[in-house]
């Protein structure tokens, strides 16, 4: 199977070693996607459980994660039959610069209780709207590895009166959408609150907690399709967005929610 550059990069050796090239990098350290991914591959291989998948996954972003070499370690904190948690971190040079908890479980029998309640709001399909190249326009680098296709409206540094970004977004050279790829796709997109800024403004995640509703990869899903990150930051104050974003697959099911906290930085620092 091919290995997506997304991959590559964000799945340790055997003994734990990550190796991240600059490119991937997003301000001070690499983007957030990558650790986070890196520790939910260790945290699975540890369980090597298929039946108990991820569905929830806590990151803390305490330190920048330098370009070069670091290193993954997990700690299981309990197995119990469906469920199970777990704990990692990544160290570079001695410290630690991200740390995660996670929850797995396996499905449950309750065929009386299931329904979905949220819908993909109506945007234009991505085909009718242009891609944006955005490491090409003053973002990250990392976007280079990634499709953005805004929808209009509400733009990036619009100056819009609404902080809520909806993007079209995939990997440029995925060959499976699995848990993986789902968790860099919802990290990777633009802050909602730039929507209503006029100009770039340095940011960076504090924390987030995803939750994802179902077995990845999706049956019958073209990997290479794009999926839709609607972004909203609905309290900003202090310093700190506050921000909720859904991703949705390109069939329109919810696959999952990330809960994001931005730290905003002042603009003379």
């Amino acid at each position: 199977m091919q290995v997506s550059e997304f991959a590559a990069a964000a799945v340790p050796d055997s003994d734990g070693w990550l190796n991240v090239s600059h490119q991937w990098s997003q301000g001070r350290g690499i983007y957030g996607g990558i650790p986070a991914a890196a520790m939910v591959y260790a945290m699975q291989h540890a369980l090597d459980r298929p039946d108990a998948v991820l569905r929830t996954l806590t990151v803390h972003f305490c330190a920048p994660l330098g370009p070069g070499r670091s290193r993954v370690s997990v700690t299981p904190i309990r197995l119990g039959r469906r469920v199970a948690q777990f704990s990692a971190s990544v160290s570079q040079n001695g410290a630690v610069t991200n740390h995660a908890t996670a929850s797995f479980a396996s499905s449950r029998r309750t065929a009386d209780l299931a329904w979905v309640e949220a819908s993909m709001p109506a945007v234009p399909p991505p085909a009718s709207i242009q891609p944006v190249a955005i490491d090409r326009h003053g973002g990250p680098q990392f976007a280079r590895f990634f499709e953005y296709r805004f929808v209009p409206g509400v733009m990036p540094m619009s100056g819009a009166s609404t902080a809520r970004l909806q993007t079209w977004i995939r990997p440029k050279d995925c060959a499976v959408m699995d848990a993986l790829h789902v968790v860099g796709v919802l990290d990777a997109g633009a802050p909602a609150v730039l929507s209503r800024l006029t100009a770039p403004r340095a940011m960076a995640s504090v924390d987030f907690r995803m939750q994802l509703f179902c077995l990845l990869p999706l049956e019958g899903v073209d990997p290479s399709m794009h999926w839709l990150l609607d972004a909203h930051a609905r309290v900003v104050g202090d310093g700190y967005s506050e921000q909720i974003t859904w991703l949705f697959a390109p069939d329109g099911r919810p696959v999952g929610t990330c809960q994001q906290l931005i730290a905003i930085f002042d603009e003379s620092a």
